[in-house]
């Protein structure tokens, strides 16, 4: 990483914590408000949230294949068996099956939408671009406008993978404690005031509504791909903290960026996030980094163990020969 990004994020963090703050402070309170502003988000950071299993997705996978064999015009079962071959690690056999799809049936917003996330995971920005921007020409508003926020998170990426200057950094909004827009916030902000790109002298702002917008985006996607993506939980992370105290969710943040570290092996990569953890932290007093670990630590384990008791069920179901499909969205889904 540049020395000068480093600075940047090291003279944030100096200014947040010598500021004279009247904030909040990092306790279990302070915690439970932000969860109950952002109904749902914890348990979406810690993955305590209904998903599927490895043998799940392998059922699936088979269950698929042998019903299109008999019958290849079942369209919707093209995108069950790519997703649930995305889901096994297949990122290309998925591609194959959604590119499959659209020689017989072209045209179908599902096979676009899928095809840009799953170039995403085999490293093809500008190709997943292509494809979510063809999901969002046929209906932008899908999945809470998901797909607007996933070109915009490629677009980031792209972005911030392009060759510099060596004292230039990715452009950044101006920020204040009042108004934090780092990484993916900056760039939303950016994206919704149609400037196109950030200016030295122009503080941006990002309403609520569409910082909420922008969040559920992102929810979805983690739901979707993987809750555990170092990515996405940045990219939640800076969308959280973004606003002012009375609005925003900085200990939630603070919990994205610390997930996110410990699923990156880049060190540089981790020497950011890090950062950003205790950049978002310190906009509240008492910030306390081992009450962080333990929370997250905690909230991980408490993921887990309602996991595991989803996949005992559908390993149980499978083995019963039931419609392991059914029986999760019944027991899971339509109760909730």
């Amino acid at each position: 990483m540049k020395t000068n990004a480093r600075t940047l994020l090291a003279a944030a963090i100096l200014a947040l914590s010598t500021a004279s703050v009247t904030a909040c402070l990092w306790d279990s309170d302070t915690l439970a408000a932000e969860s109950a502003r952002f109904p749902g988000i914890s348990q979406l950071i810690t993955g305590a949230f209904p998903r599927h299993s490895q043998e799940f997705c392998e059922w699936r996978r088979k269950t698929c294949e042998q019903q299109l064999a008999k019958n290849p015009a079942l369209w919707d079962l093209y995108n069950d068996l790519a997703v649930a071959q995305h889901k096994l690690g297949d990122h290309k056999g998925a591609i194959a099956t959604m590119l499959a799809k659209e020689k017989l049936r072209p045209g179908a917003y599902e096979t676009y939408s899928n095809l840009g996330t799953f170039y995403i995971y085999t490293g093809e920005f500008e190709e997943a671009i292509k494809w979510i921007s063809k999901a969002l020409a046929i209906n932008p508003n899908a999945h809470f406008g998901r797909e607007k926020y996933q070109k915009w998170l490629v677009q980031w990426q792209i972005d911030s993978k392009k060759p510099r200057n060596k004292d230039e950094s990715s452009p950044q909004p101006k920020f204040s404690r009042q108004n934090m827009l780092m990484g993916f916030a900056g760039f939303v902000a950016i994206q919704e005031s149609g400037m196109g790109k950030s200016s030295p002298d122009t503080e941006l702002t990002l309403s609520p509504e569409n910082a909420l917008a922008a969040i559920r985006g992102v929810a979805g996607m983690m739901r979707f791909a993987d809750f555990d993506n170092p990515l996405l939980q940045e990219a939640m992370g800076d969308l959280l903290v973004a606003g002012d105290q009375e609005r925003n969710a900085a200990q939630l943040a603070s919990i994205c960026y610390l997930h996110a570290a410990q699923e990156t092996a880049d060190a540089d990569r981790k020497a950011v996030l890090l950062a950003k953890c205790e950049m978002a932290g310190r906009s509240t007093k008492d910030f306390d980094e081992a009450q962080l670990r333990k929370l997250l630590f905690d909230g991980l384990k408490q993921g887990d163990a309602y996991f595991q008791a989803i996949r005992e069920d559908e390993i149980a179901w499978i083995a019963a020969g039931l419609d392991a499909s059914a029986e999760f969205q019944k027991k899971y889904l339509t109760a909730r």
